[in-house]
C-alpha cells in the first residue's frame, strides 16, 4: 500500500525519484521531530503580536485615560527620582518612546549604586507607572515561551535552530508541491472523510501562508541565532566590544565625545523638545528610542534613534544632543546607514510587524493561526497514514499532538483567567500565573494521553478552551470594571480588542469542534488503516507543505 502511495506521489512530481524521496523524508522527519515545538512558537507568536495591547489589558494602571498625552519630562522625572536610591544616579536611561495617546513609555535604567535595573512602564496620559523586575504575568509568560526563554539564552538559540529546520521544511515542501500548487489550492473536501479534510487543509493553508511562513522561518532563525553568529564578528572587528557592535547595527547612535560644561546649574533641555527637534531632522522621521547618558550631569548626552515612517526596508537614523546645553552634536540620516544596519533593522521590521499598523497585525495573526493548523494537520495526517507501522508509538504521538497543540488553547485561557483572579498582594504573581498556565497545559496533555479517541480529544479540548476563552471578558469586567461597553466609552481600544479577540478565538474553537463531527460513539481509537477511509491513496496522502516559526 505504501509502495502505491509512493508511486502516486512520484507520478505527480517533476522532481527525479531520488530527489523527491530525499525531499519527502527530510520534510516528514522535520515536521514530526520539531512540529510541536514550531506549533508553540507559532501560537505564542500570534499572541505576542499584540504584546502591548495585552500588557494594558492585564495592568489597569497602564490603560489610557481621557485627556492629552503628558510630556516626556513629566513621565520620566518621577521614575528617575524613584530609581535614584541612596544618592545613586542612573548612568543610562533607555526609553522606548510612546507613539500616540494610548501608548506607554518604557524605561530601562542602569547605573552604579542602583539596587536593581527594573523595567518601568509609564502611563502616557496619567503619569502612573509600574515598576517590576519583568513584564506582566501574561505578557511575560507568552513572550518568553515564544523563544523558550524559560531556558535562558540557550532557549533563544534553540528557537533559532528550529527556524533553520523550519526553513528546511519550507524548501523541501515547496519543491515537492510546486507543480500542484494551483490544483491543491482549490482542492478541499471536508465532506469526504476527516483525514482527507486534514490533508486538504494542510495543503490549502500551507499554500496560502507560504510567503508568510518563508519570511518568518528566515527572520526567526536569524534573530534566534544572532548571538552565536555575531560572536566572531564582535571578537574580530570590535575587539569583543558588544556596545560598538550594537552601534554598528543601529541600536545606538554613533559614539560622540561630550565635553562637560561649566554652567551645569543651567536648566537642562527638556527631553520632549529634543525629541521634537529630532523628529524634524528629516521628512517622515519617527523617533522610536531615546537613550540618555549621565542624566543631569555636565557631560550628559541624549541619543534619539528612529526610522523613516512607513519604510519596511532601511536602517536607522540618529540625532545626538548635548544633554546639558541642547546643542546638536551629530546627525546620521536613515538613508546613509551602513548595509549591516539596514539588513538588521529590515529583518526586525518584518519579524515584529513594525509597519502596516493594526490591520497588518490582524492579518499576521490570522496567517499565524493558519500556520498552526498547517503544522497540526500535517502531523495528524502523517501519523494516520503510518498507523499500520509502530501502531502503539503512532497512537501515543497522535495523542501527544492533541494534548500539546489543541491543549494550548485552554492553557492560555487559564493564564488570562488566573491573572484576573490573582488576589492583591500575592508574592511573585508572575510565578503563580506561569504555574497555572503550565499546570493547565500539563493537565491537557495527560488528558489526551489517557483518551483513546484522538478526534474526540480534539473536540473536547476545543470545546473546553473555547468556553474558557469566552469567560475572559467577563473576568476582566468583574475584576476591573472594564466591561466591553465601558472600554468602548473610555476609548480603551487595547482592552476592548483583547476582550473581543478572546471571544473571537472562543467562537472559532467552538465552531471547529462542531465541524469535527466525530462519528465514533464508543471509546475506541480514531486511528485505523487508511484503506478503511478512502479508496485512493492520494486522497489522504500528506503532500508536504511549509511549516514555520511564528512572529515575535
Amino acid at each position: 500500500m505504501f509502495g502505491s502511495l509512493h508511486n502516486c506521489r512520484l507520478a505527480v512530481s517533476k522532481l527525479p525519484a531520488r530527489a523527491y524521496k530525499l525531499s519527502w523524508d527530510a520534510h516528514s522527519v522535520t515536521g514530526i521531530v520539531i512540529g510541536l515545538a514550531l506549533f508553540v512558537i507559532f501560537a505564542t507568536g500570534a499572541l505576542v503580536l499584540f504584546r502591548g495591547e495585552i500588557r494594558k489589558w492585564e495592568e489597569p494602571k497602564l490603560r489610557a485615560q481621557p485627556g492629552e498625552r503628558i510630556s516626556l519630562d513629566a513621565m520620566i522625572q518621577p521614575v528617575v527620582d524613584s530609581l535614584s536610591e541612596d544618592g545613586a544616579s542612573p548612568a543610562r536611561l533607555r526609553m522606548s518612546l510612546p507613539e500616540g495617546r494610548d501608548d506607554n513609555l518604557f524605561v530601562q535604567a542602569t547605573g552604579e549604586g542602583m539596587k536593581a535595573t527594573p523595567n518601568v512602564w509609564v502611563n502616557s496620559t496619567t503619569g502612573e507607572w509600574v515598576r517590576t523586575p519583568e513584564e506582566g504575568a501574561v505578557t511575560q509568560t507568552l513572550y518568553y515561551l515564544h523563544f523558550f526563554y524559560q531556558l535562558g539564552r540557550w532557549g533563544l538559540h534553540l528557537a533559532g535552530l528550529l527556524g533553520v529546520f523550519g526553513l528546511l521544511a519550507v524548501v523541501t515542501g515547496t519543491a515537492m508541491h510546486l507543480d500542484r500548487i494551483v490544483k491543491d489550492f482549490f482542492q478541499f473536501r471536508p465532506g469526504k472523510s476527516l483525514r482527507v479534510a486534514w490533508a486538504d487543509a494542510h495543503k490549502v493553508l500551507g499554500t496560502i501562508g507560504l510567503p508568510f511562513q518563508t519570511m518568518y522561518v528566515f527572520t526567526g532563525a536569524y534573530l534566534g541565532l544572532l548571538g552565536i553568529v555575531a560572536l566572531p564578528y564582535v571578537l574580530l572587528l570590535f575587539d569583543g566590544n558588544s556596545t560598538d557592535y550594537l552601534r554598528e547595527a543601529g541600536y545606538y547612535a554613533p559614539a560622540v565625545q561630550v565635553d562637560s560644561v561649566a554652567s551645569a546649574s543651567a536648566e537642562r533641555p527638556r527631553l520632549e523638545r529634543l525629541a521634537a527637534r529630532a523628529e524634524r531632522a528629516w521628512p517622515d522621521f519617527d523617533p522610536k528610542k531615546m537613550i540618555v547618558h549621565h542624566m543631569g550631569q555636565p557631560n550628559s548626552r541624549v541619543e534619539v534613534v528612529g526610522y523613516q515612517h512607513g519604510a519596511v526596508f532601511g536602517g536607522t537614523g540618529s540625532v545626538v544632543f548635548h544633554g546639558a546645553t541642547g546643542e546638536e552634536l551629530l546627525r546620521m540620516p536613515p538613508n546613509e546607514a551602513n548595509l549591516f544596519n539596514e539588513a538588521v533593522q529590515s529583518i526586525e521590521t518584518l519579524h515584529f510587524a513594525r509597519f502596516g499598523g493594526m490591520a497588518l497585525k490582524i492579518l499576521f495573526f490570522l496567517l499565524a493561526v493558519a500556520s498552526c493548523a498547517v503544522i497540526l494537520t500535517g502531523n495528524l495526517t502523517w501519523l494516520e497514514v503510518r498507523d499500520t507501522e509502530n501502531r502503539i508509538v503512532n497512537r501515543m504521538l497522535a495523542r501527544l499532538t492533541a494534548g500539546t497543540a489543541t491543549g494550548f488553547l485552554p492553557a492560555v485561557a487559564v493564564l488570562f483567567l488566573a491573572d484576573r483572579g490573582m488576589p492583591e498582594g500575592v508574592p511573585n504573581p508572575n510565578w503563580w500565573s506561569a504555574l497555572f498556565f503550565f499546570g493547565g497545559w500539563a493537565v491537557a496533555v495527560v488528558y489526551a494521553l489517557c483518551r483513546r479517541n484522538v478526534a474526540r480529544t480534539h473536540r473536547s479540548l476545543l470545546t473546553i478552551g473555547g468556553g474558557m476563552a469566552m469567560l475572559v471578558p467577563i473576568a476582566n469586567g468583574l475584576t476591573t470594571g472594564a466591561w466591553p461597553w465601558a472600554a468602548w466609552t473610555a476609548r480603551q481600544w487595547a482592552v476592548l480588542g483583547v476582550d473581543l479577540g478572546a471571544v473571537g478565538c472562543g467562537l472559532g474553537a467552538l465552531g471547529t469542534a462542531v465541524l469535527l463531527n466525530v462519528e465514533a460513539s464508543s471509546d475506541k481509537d480514531s486511528a485505523s488503516p487508511p484503506s478503511s477511509v478512502s479508496n485512493s491513496a492520494s486522497d489522504f496522502a500528506p503532500e508536504p507543505t511549509p511549516v514555520s516559526v511564528a512572529p515575535d
